[in-house]
């Protein structure tokens, strides 16, 4: 079985250690090394976010350099809080939504596609604070605070093939990556080992999927799927594969190769957790009682076929409200009443999200549900708004497999955690905006903003509604 031990910043002295400084930087041929500015502007693969950690520089630092690695004998860091005061200073403007900070990225060749447990140990003189620990394509791992002395944490995460946004076909994946964030992220030493053990695939759409993370990062202003913060209350003993992309609906995510992944690594006493409807709504084949129902009949049948659990997730619910009365519009009850339906028929666990996501925004109103959406968004979550849906679905998954006569499902409900407490935003959230100094670098979106999806998503269904919606 795959073994690797590294050593960050000084020298291991034994074979078994690969020893590694802050200008190591990863090359495929080289099989590890940081991830910064410099080697993703030279290396096309390291461009592709759904084969790398998914953090992006802001579009209009795609030229320059954020990420200056140091080393002392504790190990490789970066000073976060200075290189963003840098960027600040450069451009007259403070960053909305502060603290910002530049991740520490580090990634791993592996040699096959699979489960792989990280131990990651962070040792400092001083207290570092708030962190945030991310693997693969940017799942939280670990959240909290790390005072001075040695920190040592054991995640696990799975390692996919995948289609990645605007690709037709599936691209191979055999890297671990590992994302750091704090003032002062560091590495002082990293074991990536392969292991055995059941994973939970998930088909969804952009409201399950991994969403990438722009930086200098702040968790109120880039979009999250739940799916990508489910890994946070699971413990290590089941990994998370995510095969959910934003626009799919329970035709398209097999039409487009999506399924055909998910199909080939899963095995017998896996699970896959499907949850679609926000956008089967737009199209008159995929109605709630028609193509949607038939669709997840046919994904269940052939994972019972198969040994593996189909696991069915209402839809998330949308901060929706009707102009004229103020009274909360429900756009995705009937879609979420077929997915209790067929738990029913089949007898397989059904995680209902929509309740729980209804309730909060029910009881918050449209304005104090905001901060957990992206700013200007009524349907996507936010890296806060998705720990928080995460946190209903893991609710859901011990209630509801706990003492299930499957056994394999009454195991899952044992790996749930708590999570990591409370995470949420302080103040207002603000999107940052482009400085004066960096006009002249356009947007490779054009005049389709990257939020596009979510704005085209919101213009469906304002037409559906005649105009009803906030």
């Amino acid at each position: 079985m795959f073994r690797r031990n590294f050593l960050f910043g000084k020298d291991g002295g034994t074979a078994n250690l690969i020893d590694v400084g802050s200008d190591d930087l990863y090359q495929p041929g080289k099989g590890y090394g940081f991830v910064t500015e410099k080697n993703r502007r030279e290396q096309e693969g390291l461009q592709i976010r759904e084969l790398n950690s998914s953090f992006e520089p802001m579009y209009w630092y795609q030229n320059e350099d954020l990420t200056f690695l140091r080393e002392d004998e504790n190990g490789c860091y970066l000073d976060s809080a200075e290189e963003v005061a840098a960027l600040e200073a450069q451009s007259g403007e403070k960053m909305a939504g502060s603290p910002r900070r530049i991740p520490l990225l580090f990634k791993v060749d592996v040699p096959r596609q699979g489960n792989y447990k990280v131990t990651l140990t962070i040792r400092s003189e001083e207290e570092i604070g708030e962190v945030l620990i991310f693997t693969g394509r940017r799942r939280l791992a670990f959240y909290g605070r790390v005072g001075a002395g040695e920190f040592t944490y054991t995640m696990i995460t799975n390692v996919c093939d995948i289609v990645p946004v605007g690709y037709s076909r599936i691209f191979a994946d055999k890297t671990v990556d590992i994302a750091v964030l704090a003032d002062r992220p560091r590495i002082s030493a990293l074991t990536v080992e392969e292991v055995n053990g059941p994973t939970v695939y998930l088909a969804g759409d952009s409201t399950v999927t991994d969403q990438p993370g722009d930086y200098p990062y702040y968790p109120g202003t880039c979009y999250c799927g739940w799916g990508q913060m489910l890994p946070a209350y699971f413990d290590a003993r089941v990994a998370e594969s995510n095969h959910s992309h934003s626009g799919l609906t329970t035709d398209s995510f097999r039409k487009e190769g999506h399924y055909a992944v998910i199909s080939q690594y899963s095995k017998p006493g896996d699970y896959v957790f499907f949850q679609f409807g926000h956008n089967d709504q737009k199209l008159p084949g995929l109605q709630a009682k028609g193509g949607y129902r038939a669709n997840l009949q046919r994904y269940i049948k052939e994972n019972q076929a198969k040994g593996v659990y189909p696991v069915l997730v209402t839809p998330i619910a949308r901060n929706t409200w009707r102009l004229r009365d103020q009274t909360y519009l429900d756009l995705l009850e009937e879609f979420a009443d077929v997915c209790l339906e067929l738990g029913a028929q089949y007898g397989i666990p059904v995680m209902d999200l929509h309740a729980h996501s209804k309730k909060y925004v029910l009881e918050k109103g449209l304005q104090d549900a905001k901060p957990i959406f992206f700013p200007g968004d009524y349907t996507h979550t936010n890296d806060f708004g998705a720990y928080k849906m995460a946190g209903y679905v893991a609710q859901e998954i011990r209630e509801k497999c706990k003492g299930h006569s499957e056994r394999a499902c009454a195991y899952l409900a044992e790996c749930v955690t708590d999570g990591f407490g409370a995470w949420e935003p302080v103040g207002q959230i603000n999107v940052p905006k482009k400085p004066e100094i960096y006009k002249d670098i356009p947007d490779p979106a054009g005049d389709q903003v990257l939020l596009s999806e979510a704005e085209q998503l919101e213009r469906v269904v304002r037409l559906c509604l005649k105009e009803e919606l906030l």
